[in-house]
């Protein structure tokens, strides 16, 4: 049995090599995309865990306590393009989710789970920016009408690059893969 089990290591090791050789930099994305389409999770919880790990690689340090966020909160087939992650209120970090539906600003309540806090329909959006305070900034969501979702950041750099991407998304351009 053990024989077995450093087989399959060795075969998944080889899989991932040969996909990073295929793919470059955008292996993980490829990879969450296969997930995606061959598993129950969907194409939500892939694209949510593949923008995930992009901010991880971006340096952003957080923890999500409450698991489940795309099950709870997204349609299965919902595409997040991007995630700026908050800053941390109490022991928890809120998130302003890019999808190809619309933008949400949500937080996982302990007991209660994620709620969304704001969100808007992608038709909406008409751009974002990053307003830069003493400490910390706000990604702010611009929308046709009223206010957008906003969100107060630490890591001001990844936010303007969540911001580019609305500002992207709503003139027209084309979607991140």
């Amino acid at each position: 049995m053990a024989q077995r089990k450093f087989e399959r290591l060795r075969e998944a090791a080889a899989l991932q090599r040969s996909l990073r050789e295929a793919h470059g930099d955008e292996a993980e994305e490829v990879l969450a995309e296969h997930i995606a389409q061959t598993s129950s999770g969907g194409l939500a919880q892939a694209t949510f865990d593949a923008a995930i790990a992009r901010n991880r690689r971006a340096g952003v340090r957080f923890q999500l306590l409450g698991g489940g966020l795309p099950g709870k909160l997204l349609h299965p087939a919902e595409r997040v393009y991007d995630i700026a992650v908050g800053a941390q209120r109490t022991d928890r970090f809120p998130l302003l989710l890019v999808t190809d539906r619309r933008v949400l600003h949500a937080i996982d309540r302990n007991l209660r789970g994620w709620t969304i806090l704001e969100q808007a329909p992608a038709a909406e959006i008409t751009g974002a920016e990053v307003k830069k305070g003493l400490i910390s900034g706000r990604l702010q969501v611009h929308v046709r009408h009223g206010e957008g979702p906003s969100l107060r950041v630490n890591k001001l750099q990844r936010a303007e690059e969540v911001a580019a991407l609305l500002r992207h998304l709503a003139a027209g351009g084309a979607p991140p893969r």
